[in-house]
């Protein structure tokens, strides 16, 4: 495996949840992540829980029309064909993300507490490549 790199993204705390839960083994993007087999994702809710909750692994990120990424990973992706095409109104093609070796952060890491230790930290929109100092906070506090 070529050297990994962490990434930040930020999701729904219900989506969250069911990443934790294993009902949803995939995540899903309008836009592909650049990112290689094997980086850790660190899952940040959304408010109002604003905490980090949980890493996982990708490993595998497939880039297609989107009937392919439906047909291929809808049920993995814990939403409802519907949900799925409001989400991606306007594109088209998507992006799944392959998930594994999901694990929860206990405790999590809350959004104040990140922000006393990695001055200016902001969660992300899309995700965000983490700093070293961003890491390295991270590691620590789990």
């Amino acid at each position: 495996m070529s050297d990994c790199r962490d990434i930040l993204i930020s999701l729904n705390p219900s989506y969250t949840q069911a990443i934790l839960d294993g009902r949803k083994t995939v995540e899903l993007r309008r836009r592909r992540l650049r990112v290689e087999n094997g980086t850790r994702i660190w899952i940040y809710s959304k408010n109002p829980t604003a905490r980090i909750e949980a890493t996982a692994r990708v490993q595998q990120i497939h880039e297609g029309d989107l009937e392919e990424i439906w047909s291929a990973f809808g049920k993995a992706a814990g939403i409802s064909k519907g949900e799925f095409d409001r989400y991606f109104t306007g594109c088209s093609t998507g992006c799944a993300v392959v998930l594994d070796s999901v694990c929860a952060l206990l405790p999590a890491l809350d959004l104040s507490t990140m922000r006393s230790e990695v001055a200016g930290f902001h969660p992300p929109q899309f995700f965000k490549r983490l700093r070293t100092e961003e890491l390295g906070s991270l590691m620590q506090m789990r």
